[in-house]
């Protein structure tokens, strides 16, 4: 638990550190992220490269399961094809694994030190840089690894996409979603991890932007990978709507520290959203927006630490939001559009200060409306500074220990269950799923049992 809570007292305990400006760019540095040349030619989900890692633990430590990554075909937001990693892991003692989890982690940067495979690479990324403009290196993967040991003690294989693809995409619509199918079908398909085939019982989590990508990989899986037996899916604070959700947190103590990296995500993939931003920025907002591009969440939150956008802006925040092409550019990336198939559990902070009770209300409104079997919670918490941080942690377990009933038993859920509640963690299957997962998880896969 100590691990888990650590990301969270240095998110709030260190100070800001200046910051160069760049422009994220592919991880070139590293062969294994080139797709071959005729990877077009490749059926989404395919194969392209595969190697062998040593696994890290929390960015510490390495961490003794099997583990291995695959470049892979998928396909962009335009419907180009496209390449990205995925880490598959699963325990040595894991013979036959009972279910895979595509597990999407709450990635909210475009820095390629910040994805998924560079995180789970033992010796990769440490902690802290002083080499770096920014030194801190913490990327919001290291706090989740103890998620992913319990699910692996839980006799599953796991797979964690960089679901922004090889270009470190943040936000753009619908491609996450393509990227984490895609993700699972190179999974299944992959022979050391010994699963079944699109037969696997197969399992999505992800919290914030981890939950954006997995609602949408929800959404695409009836038309674009409809083979695949996805049993459940657990969306925590998926934001919905994100012209409120930046509304709400700009200039709040945590929340504010998005935004910077928010907008540079959508400028990174979208030349119209760029120029209509751009007449409003002030150079130190032109700074600030590049800053955020060299660094993973934890340092941007503290380096824009309640960050204001209407002191680097010629107007306010909630006129600019109206200008026709930042709009657009918003109205893509509404969830919603399309309703799943899968079973949902969703869950947010009423308090939460980025992903609005009243945007999650509105889409659990509307897929429940559309058919989608969806276990809503809404929680009170009240939690001093973030709700949006503690529901992370506290709705954890409530998440895990609903995956497991769908694993085991994929049937037994109800068309639509809304209920306000204290708090998931209190209800004893959720407290098991901690106990007997979260907290002991990471042990058993250290030693073995």
């Amino acid at each position: 638990m100590v691990r888990v809570l650590l990301p969270i007292a240095t998110l709030v305990g260190a100070t800001s550190a200046a910051t160069t400006p760049a422009v994220a760019t592919p991880n070139t540095a590293d062969p294994f992220y080139t797709p071959p040349a005729d990877f077009a030619a490749r059926e989404p989900g395919a194969i392209l490269r595969v190697r062998t890692i040593q696994a890290s633990y929390s960015q510490l430590v390495p961490w003794p399961v099997q583990a291995w990554q695959l470049l892979y075909r998928t396909t962009s937001a335009d419907g180009r094809p496209y390449a990205a990693v995925t880490t598959v892991l699963k325990t040595e003692r894991t013979i036959r694994p009972t279910a895979l989890l595509s597990f999407q982690n709450m990635t909210d940067a475009i820095a390629p030190q910040c994805m998924p495979s560079q995180v789970l690479q033992q010796g990769r990324v440490p902690w802290v840089d002083p080499s770096k403009s920014g030194p801190l290196q913490l990327s919001t993967m290291s706090g989740e690894t103890a998620f992913i040991a319990a699910a692996l003690a839980r006799g599953w294989a796991v797979s964690v996409p960089d679901f922004g693809g090889i270009d470190n995409h943040y936000s753009t619509p619908k491609e996450p979603g393509y990227a984490v199918l895609d993700n699972i079908r190179a999974a299944e398909a992959f022979e050391p991890a010994a699963l079944s085939g699109p037969g696997t019982p197969t399992l999505m989590w992800g919290y914030s932007g981890g939950g954006i990508a997995s609602a949408w990989a929800a959404q695409e899986h009836p038309q674009y990978a409809p083979e695949l037996n996805l049993v459940g899916a657990a969306l925590g604070a998926p934001v919905g709507d994100p012209r409120p959700a930046l509304l709400a947190m700009n200039g709040t103590p945590v929340g504010g520290g998005l935004l910077p990296g928010a907008l540079m995500g959508v400028m990174q993939d979208s030349p119209e959203f760029t120029a209509a931003i751009n007449r409003y920025l002030t150079p130190a907002g032109k700074q600030k927006i590049a800053d955020a591009a060299n660094n993973c969440t934890p340092q941007n939150l503290l380096s824009s630490l309640g960050f204001d956008a209407n002191q680097f802006l010629t107007e306010p925040l909630e006129q600019i939001l109206t200008d026709p092409a930042i709009s657009a550019a918003f109205d893509e990336r509404n969830l919603g559009t399309s309703a799943p198939t899968t079973p949902l559990y969703v869950y947010n902070a009423i308090d939460d200060e980025g992903s609005l009770i009243t945007n999650i209300d509105a889409l659990v409104s509307t897929y429940c409306a559309a058919g989608t079997p969806v276990t809503y919670r809404r929680e009170q918490l009240s939690m001093p500074g973030s709700g949006h941080t503690g529901e992370w942690f506290a709705g954890a377990p409530g998440a895990l220990a609903w995956l497991r009933q769908q694993a085991e038993n994929p049937s037994s859920h109800p068309s639509c269950d809304t209920r306000t509640v204290p708090a998931t963690l209190l209800a004893p299957e959720a407290m098991d799923a901690l106990t007997s997962g979260i907290l002991t998880g990471p042990v058993r896969t250290f030693l073995g049992f």
